[in-house]
């Protein structure tokens, strides 16, 4: 039996896809930098606001804005060229990606800066980073405004969601970096 399409409505949605059986979708930093060229132009093409992302080696983690249904045609398209690009490169033909991605619909401000923050943390929980400021394959970083963006970034949801004002960025870092007990009181404004 065929599985039902999911219905997208217009929102920001935490996306995660993982890699088909023990493959790894990044085995180098070339790897990395070709599917965020990819990502970006998705991005464009299908008019979605990246707020953030964190790549890994066997999955990547999105969180980004949606005007309609889109998004299944949006990665639908970037699995395709890239899983076409990386096999290319490693002279395979194996299925690349998992049949299916996580989607989430984000549902408050709230909401959005743990997503957000989850999506930062997850290098450091695997290992892979000190902090999650540390992972130079995230939008952490320029979200937090302490490096240019390497593909094009919509920060206006993250900064909403922190009630704005000049040091929006500050707290946002301060937030990806305190501990879980501590962070619920960060993400207000004093």
């Amino acid at each position: 039996m065929a599985r039902r399409p999911r219905e997208f409505v217009e929102g920001i949605y935490h996306v995660a896809c993982q890699a088909s059986d023990t493959r790894f979708l990044f085995l180098d930093d070339l790897d990395r930098e070709i599917f965020l060229d990819a990502l970006a132009a998705i991005c464009d093409r299908y008019e979605l606001g990246l707020v953030t992302y964190t790549l890994m080696g066997n999955h990547y983690h999105l969180i980004v804005s949606i005007p309609d249904a889109r998004l299944s045609s949006a990665l639908q398209r970037l699995h395709t060229w890239y899983s076409r690009r990386h096999n290319k490169r490693r002279e395979r033909e194996a299925h690349l990606f998992r049949a299916h991605f996580f989607a989430r619909l984000i549902s408050s401000d709230e909401d959005l800066l743990w997503a957000c923050r989850y999506v930062a943390r997850n290098p450091v929980e695997a290992g892979l980073a000190s902090h999650p400021l540390a992972w130079p394959w995230s939008g952490a970083r320029a979200n937090a405004d302490l490096q240019r963006p390497r593909i094009p970034l919509d920060d206006e949801p993250i900064r909403a969601a922190l009630d704005g004002g000049p040091d929006w960025r500050a707290r946002y870092a301060e937030f990806l970096e305190t501990a879980d007990e501590l962070a619920a009181n960060v993400s207000q404004p004093g």
